[in-house]
């Protein structure tokens, strides 16, 4: 789905409510729309500023994962309330990616990520012998999965459950 700017204007004002209801003092610092992953997926960015990081961030981020999974229920209801509403019609399959960054808490974890899988794709590819990183998050996957699907002779794929979940980086050369 293409990331319009009626649906930004939803996304950015849920977020907004949902942190003057949290009574947070919060600004939006940046708003871009980003192309991500191999298909060039359309993602919109929304960048908080606050002098209260940990409060939103959490430990390990996990109240920003739901910060995300939050405005993104509420913001989703509303976006295809208006377009069927509008249209008459309901198309399940659409999606509207977002990502909400406090502090640019998840530009450094994508950055510290690229390194750890650049090491573990190193030491896999000398040694010849799988790593199991620590679990993750989806999103953390996904940044492991891509970085790695650069490499030469190593793949990698999620094992485990739930919050278990962790990518195996594994060489495949002769």
């Amino acid at each position: 789905m293409t990331m319009n700017e009626k649906n930004q204007k939803a996304i950015t004002e849920t977020i907004t409510e949902i942190l003057d209801i949290m009574g947070l003092d919060v600004s939006i610092e940046e708003e871009k729309i980003e192309n991500i992953g191999s298909e060039l997926e359309e993602v919109f960015t929304i960048s908080l500023v606050t002098e209260q990081p940990n409060l939103l961030i959490g430990q390990y981020g996990t109240n920003l994962q739901s910060l995300q999974h939050l405005s993104g229920m509420i913001a989703r209801r509303k976006i295809f309330k208006n377009e069927n509403e509008e249209s008459g019609e309901n198309d399940d399959k659409n999606e509207v990616k977002f990502n909400i960054d406090v502090n640019d808490y998840k530009k450094q974890k994508k950055e510290s990520l690229v390194k750890l899988a650049e090491t573990m794709a190193d030491q896999v590819f000398y040694s010849k012998n799988s790593v199991a990183l620590r679990p993750m998050s989806s999103y953390e996957r996904k940044i492991v999965h891509m970085e790695i699907s650069n490499k030469k002779d190593l793949t990698t794929e999620s094992t485990g459950d739930n919050l278990m979940r962790r990518v195996v980086i594994k060489y495949v050369g002769e």
